[in-house]
Protein backbone atom coordinates (compact mmCIF):
# COMPACT_ATOMS: atom_id res chain seq x y z
CA UNK A 1 0.00 0.00 0.00
CA UNK A 2 1.20 3.55 -0.19
CA UNK A 3 2.37 5.55 2.25
CA UNK A 4 -0.34 8.34 0.44
CA UNK A 5 -3.30 6.06 1.00
CA UNK A 6 -5.89 7.58 3.16
CA UNK A 7 -3.75 10.57 3.81
CA UNK A 8 -6.41 13.03 2.14
CA UNK A 9 -9.64 11.04 2.34
CA UNK A 10 -8.39 10.69 6.27
CA UNK A 11 -10.64 14.16 6.91
CA UNK A 12 -13.90 12.07 5.00
CA UNK A 13 -12.97 8.45 6.17
CA UNK A 14 -15.80 8.59 8.93
CA UNK A 15 -18.61 9.81 6.91
CA UNK A 16 -17.51 7.07 4.19
CA UNK A 17 -17.40 4.06 7.04
CA UNK A 18 -20.90 5.72 8.71
CA UNK A 19 -23.00 2.61 7.20
CA UNK A 20 -20.24 0.19 8.72
CA UNK A 21 -21.54 -1.61 11.96
CA UNK A 22 -18.81 -1.37 13.79
CA UNK A 23 -20.13 -3.71 16.98
CA UNK A 24 -21.36 -6.45 14.71
CA UNK A 25 -17.45 -6.36 12.97
CA UNK A 26 -15.76 -6.21 16.27
CA UNK A 27 -18.56 -8.80 17.95
CA UNK A 28 -17.18 -11.16 14.74
CA UNK A 29 -13.50 -11.17 15.36
CA UNK A 30 -13.81 -11.34 19.34
CA UNK A 31 -15.19 -14.48 18.43
CA UNK A 32 -12.46 -15.75 16.41
CA UNK A 33 -10.02 -14.59 19.30
CA UNK A 34 -11.91 -16.18 22.63
CA UNK A 35 -11.96 -19.19 20.65
CA UNK A 36 -7.97 -18.87 21.06
CA UNK A 37 -6.85 -16.54 23.40
CA UNK A 38 -7.16 -15.25 26.82
CA UNK A 39 -7.49 -11.54 27.98
CA UNK A 40 -3.65 -11.09 28.76
CA UNK A 41 -2.68 -12.15 25.13
CA UNK A 42 -0.97 -10.06 23.18
CA UNK A 43 -2.54 -8.35 20.29
CA UNK A 44 -1.55 -6.49 17.12
CA UNK A 45 -4.24 -5.10 14.63
CA UNK A 46 -3.31 -3.85 11.00
CA UNK A 47 -4.02 -1.34 9.03
CA UNK A 48 -6.60 -0.04 12.04
CA UNK A 49 -7.84 3.22 10.01
CA UNK A 50 -9.65 5.13 13.08
CA UNK A 51 -9.35 2.34 15.43
CA UNK A 52 -13.04 1.72 15.29
CA UNK A 53 -12.01 -1.73 16.18
CA UNK A 54 -9.33 -1.41 18.18
CA UNK A 55 -11.55 0.80 20.92
CA UNK A 56 -14.26 -1.96 20.95
CA UNK A 57 -11.44 -5.01 20.93
CA UNK A 58 -9.58 -2.39 24.01
CA UNK A 59 -12.83 -3.58 26.28
CA UNK A 60 -11.89 -7.21 26.23
CA UNK A 61 -8.46 -6.99 25.89
CA UNK A 62 -5.82 -4.87 27.20
CA UNK A 63 -2.81 -5.73 25.69
CA UNK A 64 -3.05 -4.17 22.24
CA UNK A 65 -1.38 -2.17 19.73
CA UNK A 66 -2.66 -0.61 16.64
CA UNK A 67 -0.90 -0.01 13.49
CA UNK A 68 -1.34 1.85 10.23
CA UNK A 69 0.24 3.22 7.74
CA UNK A 70 -1.40 6.65 7.37
CA UNK A 71 -0.48 9.07 9.61
CA UNK A 72 -3.08 11.68 9.20
CA UNK A 73 -5.34 8.69 10.32
CA UNK A 74 -4.22 7.60 13.20
CA UNK A 75 -3.71 10.96 14.52
CA UNK A 76 -7.46 11.40 14.24
CA UNK A 77 -8.19 8.83 16.53
CA UNK A 78 -10.68 10.04 19.25
CA UNK A 79 -9.15 7.45 22.10
CA UNK A 80 -5.94 7.16 23.38
CA UNK A 81 -6.64 3.79 25.65
CA UNK A 82 -4.03 1.63 23.78
CA UNK A 83 -0.79 2.13 22.01
CA UNK A 84 -0.64 3.35 18.42
CA UNK A 85 2.36 2.88 15.80
CA UNK A 86 2.26 4.35 12.18
CA UNK A 87 4.25 1.92 10.18
CA UNK A 88 3.83 -0.76 6.70
CA UNK A 89 2.11 -3.85 7.61
CA UNK A 90 4.38 -5.75 5.25
CA UNK A 91 7.50 -3.80 7.05
CA UNK A 92 7.17 -4.06 11.20
CA UNK A 93 9.26 -2.58 13.97
CA UNK A 94 8.19 -4.76 16.44
CA UNK A 95 10.55 -6.21 18.96
CA UNK A 96 8.23 -8.72 20.14
CA UNK A 97 5.95 -11.49 19.48
CA UNK A 98 2.31 -11.40 19.35
CA UNK A 99 -0.86 -13.73 20.27
CA UNK A 100 -3.32 -12.58 18.04
CA UNK A 101 -2.96 -10.31 15.09
CA UNK A 102 -6.14 -9.18 12.89
CA UNK A 103 -6.24 -7.29 10.09
CA UNK A 104 -9.92 -6.01 8.84
CA UNK A 105 -12.15 -4.06 5.91
CA UNK A 106 -10.17 -6.25 3.18
CA UNK A 107 -7.21 -4.00 3.85
CA UNK A 108 -4.73 -7.16 2.94
CA UNK A 109 -6.47 -6.37 -0.85
CA UNK A 110 -4.61 -3.28 -0.68
CA UNK A 111 -1.08 -5.01 -1.35
CA UNK A 112 -1.13 -5.00 -5.05
CA UNK A 113 1.61 -7.22 -5.92
CA UNK A 114 1.73 -11.05 -4.48
CA UNK A 115 5.74 -10.24 -3.75
CA UNK A 116 3.78 -8.30 -1.08
CA UNK A 117 1.36 -10.98 0.20
CA UNK A 118 4.61 -12.81 0.30
CA UNK A 119 5.85 -10.45 2.71
CA UNK A 120 3.29 -10.11 4.44
CA UNK A 121 3.05 -13.47 5.00
CA UNK A 122 6.23 -13.63 6.28
CA UNK A 123 6.13 -10.94 8.74
CA UNK A 124 3.42 -12.52 10.52
CA UNK A 125 5.29 -15.97 10.53
CA UNK A 126 8.46 -13.93 12.27
CA UNK A 127 5.79 -11.95 14.63
CA UNK A 128 3.09 -14.53 16.25
CA UNK A 129 3.69 -16.34 19.03
CA UNK A 130 4.06 -20.38 18.99
CA UNK A 131 0.28 -20.55 19.06
CA UNK A 132 -0.57 -17.35 17.96
CA UNK A 133 -3.14 -16.79 15.54
CA UNK A 134 -3.46 -14.17 12.41
CA UNK A 135 -7.19 -13.57 11.25
CA UNK A 136 -8.17 -11.54 8.38
CA UNK A 137 -10.60 -10.62 5.72
CA UNK A 138 -10.76 -10.23 1.95
CA UNK A 139 -12.68 -8.77 -0.46
CA UNK A 140 -13.37 -11.06 -3.67
CA UNK A 141 -13.89 -10.86 -6.67
CA UNK A 142 -17.94 -11.98 -6.87
CA UNK A 143 -18.15 -8.46 -4.50
CA UNK A 144 -16.27 -6.46 -7.17
CA UNK A 145 -18.18 -7.43 -10.12
CA UNK A 146 -21.03 -5.48 -8.78
CA UNK A 147 -18.71 -2.51 -9.49
CA UNK A 148 -17.90 -3.46 -12.97
CA UNK A 149 -20.23 -0.36 -14.10
CA UNK A 150 -18.98 2.50 -12.65
CA UNK A 151 -21.07 3.05 -9.19
CA UNK A 152 -20.77 6.87 -7.82
CA UNK A 153 -21.71 8.03 -3.97
CA UNK A 154 -21.73 11.98 -2.71
CA UNK A 155 -21.16 12.86 0.69
CA UNK A 156 -21.18 16.42 2.93
CA UNK A 157 -18.84 15.87 5.75
CA UNK A 158 -17.24 18.73 8.00
CA UNK A 159 -17.44 21.17 5.32
CA UNK A 160 -15.90 18.79 2.79
CA UNK A 161 -18.22 18.19 -0.25
CA UNK A 162 -16.78 14.48 -1.61
CA UNK A 163 -17.54 11.84 -4.37
CA UNK A 164 -16.43 8.61 -4.35
CA UNK A 165 -16.29 6.52 -7.50
CA UNK A 166 -16.21 2.98 -7.38
CA UNK A 167 -15.04 0.44 -10.16
CA UNK A 168 -13.54 -2.81 -11.04
CA UNK A 169 -11.44 -4.16 -13.69
CA UNK A 170 -11.86 -7.32 -14.47
CA UNK A 171 -9.02 -8.13 -16.41
CA UNK A 172 -6.29 -6.39 -14.47
CA UNK A 173 -8.52 -7.59 -11.08
CA UNK A 174 -8.08 -4.40 -10.14
CA UNK A 175 -11.12 -2.06 -8.07
CA UNK A 176 -10.32 1.29 -8.11
CA UNK A 177 -11.93 3.84 -5.47
CA UNK A 178 -11.36 7.31 -6.68
CA UNK A 179 -11.97 10.13 -4.40
CA UNK A 180 -12.39 14.05 -5.32
CA UNK A 181 -13.23 16.43 -2.44
CA UNK A 182 -14.00 20.09 -2.33
CA UNK A 183 -12.69 22.07 0.69
CA UNK A 184 -15.08 25.24 1.94
CA UNK A 185 -12.12 27.58 1.06
CA UNK A 186 -12.51 25.82 -2.78
CA UNK A 187 -9.67 23.79 -2.49
CA UNK A 188 -9.99 20.66 -4.83
CA UNK A 189 -8.10 17.55 -3.68
CA UNK A 190 -8.39 13.78 -5.09
CA UNK A 191 -6.35 10.53 -4.29
CA UNK A 192 -7.10 6.91 -5.92
CA UNK A 193 -7.45 3.67 -3.58
CA UNK A 194 -6.59 0.43 -5.77
CA UNK A 195 -7.02 -3.14 -4.52
CA UNK A 196 -5.92 -6.35 -5.78
CA UNK A 197 -9.00 -9.19 -6.17
CA UNK A 198 -6.57 -12.40 -6.04
CA UNK A 199 -7.71 -15.98 -6.66
CA UNK A 200 -8.52 -17.33 -2.75
CA UNK A 201 -6.13 -19.95 -3.64
CA UNK A 202 -3.30 -17.64 -3.82
CA UNK A 203 -3.32 -16.47 -0.30
CA UNK A 204 -3.39 -20.44 0.66
CA UNK A 205 -0.12 -20.59 -1.61
CA UNK A 206 1.37 -17.81 -0.38
CA UNK A 207 0.70 -18.75 3.33
CA UNK A 208 1.61 -22.09 3.45
CA UNK A 209 4.82 -21.13 1.78
CA UNK A 210 5.43 -18.45 4.55
CA UNK A 211 4.90 -21.33 7.01
CA UNK A 212 1.35 -20.15 7.91
CA UNK A 213 -1.38 -22.99 7.84
CA UNK A 214 -5.42 -22.05 7.45
CA UNK A 215 -7.25 -23.35 10.21
CA UNK A 216 -10.30 -22.28 9.02
CA UNK A 217 -11.76 -19.95 5.95
CA UNK A 218 -15.35 -18.61 6.70
CA UNK A 219 -17.45 -16.67 4.27
CA UNK A 220 -16.98 -13.57 6.45
CA UNK A 221 -19.50 -12.44 9.13
CA UNK A 222 -20.73 -16.08 9.27
CA UNK A 223 -18.89 -19.49 10.95
CA UNK A 224 -20.05 -21.53 7.42
CA UNK A 225 -16.84 -22.23 5.07
CA UNK A 226 -16.08 -19.89 2.11
CA UNK A 227 -17.82 -20.93 -1.29
CA UNK A 228 -18.18 -19.61 -5.01
CA UNK A 229 -21.20 -17.52 -3.94
CA UNK A 230 -18.77 -15.64 -1.06
CA UNK A 231 -18.25 -11.93 -1.55
CA UNK A 232 -15.78 -12.28 1.26
CA UNK A 233 -13.89 -14.62 3.35
CA UNK A 234 -12.46 -14.95 6.99
CA UNK A 235 -8.80 -16.48 7.15
CA UNK A 236 -7.66 -18.12 10.28
CA UNK A 237 -3.75 -19.13 10.95
CA UNK A 238 -1.77 -20.32 12.94
CA UNK A 239 2.21 -21.15 12.33
CA UNK A 240 3.10 -24.46 11.22
CA UNK A 241 4.99 -25.91 14.31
Amino acid sequence: MSDRAYEKVAVIYNDLMSVVNYDAWTDYVLDIAETYIDEEARILELAAGTCQITHRFSKVFKNIIATDISLPMLQSVKYRNFKMVCCDMISLPFKKKFDFIYCTFDSINYLLKQKQLRKLFNEINDYLDKDGIFTFDVSLELNSLKFAKETVTKGLFNGYDYKRVSRYNDRSKIHYNYFYINTASGKKISETHSQKIYDIKTYFKHSERAGLFTIACYDCFTFDDVSEKSERAQFVMRKIN
